[in-house]
């Protein structure tokens, strides 16, 4: 119980502190006090709670504290840091190495990402396309154009789908060697070259997927 105390009050400390600090920055924060003061029990609860899920390893759970806490006082540096580090957590949690062949089609990663979740990718490999044109060149036909501009012949390219149906109309997009971003879908991740006919292609790539997965 003493413990206890001990930390509600650090929490107390630590909130009047970052409190002023973000008022620094946030002059429309509220002045009257029993507004305040129902954000000081929320600040204090929520660290506990989000304490609670982070020791639980429940991170999804342990993020949605924080955000609020993030939300509410701007600048709160615990809360800032709680959330980075649950950020780390789950990119880190699960990955998987997978190959992706030149020459084929859609290739099922095994991987399914979830929305919301930090994505890193790594990528080690080269392959080779094969065109075999006459003078004229070779145009891509309107279907099969990309409409993400930086995607080429060639790329790397990456769709979420949940269906066959979405394999085929899910918006494409490039797979870069060490690029993070936050999934805004969840669906299994499917990797292929991007090319009109891959099937004379050469070579693979070797991709790291770290994240989150879902089952």
């Amino acid at each position: 119980m003493k413990r206890l105390q001990r930390q509600q009050e650090q929490a107390k400390r630590n909130y009047q502190l970052q409190l002023q600090q973000a008022a620094a920055n946030q002059p429309e924060l509220p002045s009257d006090p029993e507004l305040l003061s129902l954000h000081r029990e929320f600040i204090i609860k929520a660290d506990k709670l989000a304490g609670e899920y982070e020791r639980k390893k429940q991170f999804d759970r342990a993020r949605e504290v924080f955000e609020a806490m993030v939300r509410l006082v701007p600048n709160h540096a615990e809360a800032e840091a709680g959330l980075n580090r649950i950020m780390q957590m789950q990119t880190m949690k699960d990955r998987k190495l997978v190959n992706v062949e030149a020459a084929d089609g859609w290739q099922d990663s095994g991987v399914t990402l979830q929305a919301d979740m930090p994505v890193h990718i790594e990528v080690r490999g080269t392959w080779k396309v094969v065109l075999e044109t006459g003078p004229e060149g070779l145009e891509i036909p309107d279907k099969q154009r990309p409409r993400d501009s930086r995607i080429k012949i060639g790329t790397l390219i990456g769709v979420i789908a949940n269906s066959p149906a979405e394999l085929e109309s899910g918006k494409p997009f490039p797979i870069k060697p060490g690029e993070k971003f936050v999934n805004k879908k969840s669906g299994r991740l499917y990797l292929r070259m991007f090319d009109l006919e891959p099937s004379d292609n050469e070579g693979k790539m070797y991709v790291m997927i770290q994240s989150t997965f879902g089952n």
